[in-house]
């Protein structure tokens, strides 16, 4: 499989995760089935929108050394999921099939995620409600979405290397590195290579009791159109069970426009099943002013 984020996510931090996945079939069948509900009210320049962003169910099955996971949007503001909330509908968001050969090697096949990035693509897996980069409103525009491919990883407790390549008719490859040898720490370097456009990111994060830091610096360069660069700071604190706060500052640059971005975003946990945050988010920027956005969004798992 693909190297994920192995960072306490805002799904740990919340207690929202698929713990409670239901076991489809006999007890030991290797079948399970998890979700979650996304819903959201945002304003921006006194434009409010309320709505479900995502309705997801989540299929996993492992058989020895074999294991399949299927993730399918029953809806989803990015219907046609290519990572902007611009069409809203149903779609596969992720079907893929691993082959384990021990030792910490495996191979991937099908439609996966990304390596790149430090912020996730789920909302589940989230620490606040908007993306870095997001051009001041908008979706994330440096990190890729999912693609058709095969990826090849390699992990131990030292570090983690995986080259995916993309069957695309415009595709590429990604590279990845993360450096997990010191505990709590986890360090990342991922390039991907494609037609249009070179991206890559270098992130690197340390969990301490209760504080996780992090920071990232990213660049897209294009073929043709405009550049992008990026990085951002931030800091998530469990104040209790129950009880997070993120904070967060991100800068972009796009083309000749820059933007600066502050965030701050408390959390709570309603049940092990059921959990919110609130977003205030401040932008800074010689283009248009987007204006301040204010979210609340509610999150419930099974």
């Amino acid at each position: 499989m693909k190297i994920k984020n192995k960072l306490l996510s805002l799904a740990s931090l919340l207690a929202i995760s698929n713990v409670h996945a239901i076991e489809i079939g006999p007890t030991g069948s290797g079948l399970e089935l998890s979700g979650f509900v996304d819903l959201f009210f945002q304003t921006q320049k006194k434009v409010e929108t309320t709505d479900v962003s995502q309705i997801e169910l989540n299929l996993d099955y492992e058989s020895g050394p074999v294991s399949v996971s299927i993730d399918y949007d029953i809806y989803s503001t990015d219907g046609d999921n290519d990572g902007t909330a611009d069409q809203s509908g149903a779609d596969l968001e992720e079907a893929i099939i691993t082959y384990d050969f021990g030792n910490g090697f495996s191979i991937t096949g099908g439609k996966m995620l990304s390596y790149l990035g430090f912020e996730a693509y789920d909302p589940t897996n989230m620490y606040q409600y908007s993306y870095a980069y997001d051009q001041g409103g908008g979706a994330q525009n440096i990190y890729d979405a999912y693609d058709d491919g095969v990826s090849l990883d390699f992990a131990n407790d030292m570090f983690s290397v995986g080259i995916f390549a993309s069957v695309e008719q415009d595709g590429g490859y990604e590279y990845a590195f993360a450096f997990t040898g010191v505990e709590n720490l986890t360090v990342k370097a991922i390039m991907a290579d494609w037609d249009a456009y070179e991206t890559t990111t270098y992130w690197a994060s340390y969990q301490m009791e209760k504080l996780l830091v992090a920071a990232e610096v990213a660049e897209k360069d294009n073929t043709t159109g405009t550049d992008i660069e990026g990085w951002l700071i931030m800091g998530n604190y469990a104040v209790t069970d129950a009880i997070g706060l993120t904070l967060r500052y991100s800068e972009q640059e796009v083309g000749t426009d820059e933007y600066e971005k502050i965030t701050i975003s408390p959390s709570y946990v309603f049940t092990d099943n059921l959990s919110g945050l609130i977003e205030y988010s401040t932008y800074d920027t010689d283009a248009t002013d987007p204006g301040d956005l204010l979210a609340v969004e509610i999150i419930f798992t099974f």
